[in-house]
């Protein structure tokens, strides 16, 4: 046996005992309670249709009678800040299902993003939030925003 065949049956076998390795080891998996908010009025928030006009540069949401029933009234929602600032805190931000600093998470969908108008500047945090405003559905947007809460409060959930 010459040297190079030798050389590539070496390469093969470690390759193989690699890749069992690989296949043996746990599945790595983001840990929901901490990466993703499981609040149930995400799924709600997610009933809404969203289309794009790619013409037009503009996104539209077609609201379900249940989100349309609680418009301009109080609405709590819990998830993660997104900041919308170059600052440590703001009272202008976004609040998101998945908390963005997971790179393995998959992105929000646009049903899964609020951008909230609290009555006080927040510190931005990675942990979640919970957030009370009164809710405001936008059928309209080019930066793809549906819902907006003003006039809100954040507190901490503990989580």
């Amino acid at each position: 046996m010459t040297r190079r065949p030798l050389l590539l049956t070496a390469c093969a076998a470690l390759a193989l005992v690699g890749l069992r390795a690989w296949a043996a080891a746990p599945v790595l998996t983001y840990n929901p309670g901490h990466y993703q908010n499981n609040d149930p009025v995400w799924d709600l928030l997610n009933l809404a249709q969203v289309t794009a006009d790619t013409r037009r540069g503009e996104y539209t949401a077609k609201f379900p009678a249940a989100l349309i029933a609680r418009q301009d009234k109080p609405f709590k929602a819990s998830g993660f800040i997104l900041p919308l600032e170059a600052s440590s805190q703001s009272a202008h931000f976004m609040l998101v299902r998945r908390n963005t600093g997971c790179p393995f998470c998959p992105p929000n969908a646009p049903t899964e993003a609020i951008e909230i108008f609290a009555t006080a500047p927040v510190s931005y945090t990675g942990d979640e939030v919970a957030v009370t405003g009164r809710l405001k559905l936008v059928s309209s947007s080019a930066e793809g925003l549906f819902y907006r809460l003003d006039g809100s409060e954040v507190s901490r959930t503990g989580h």
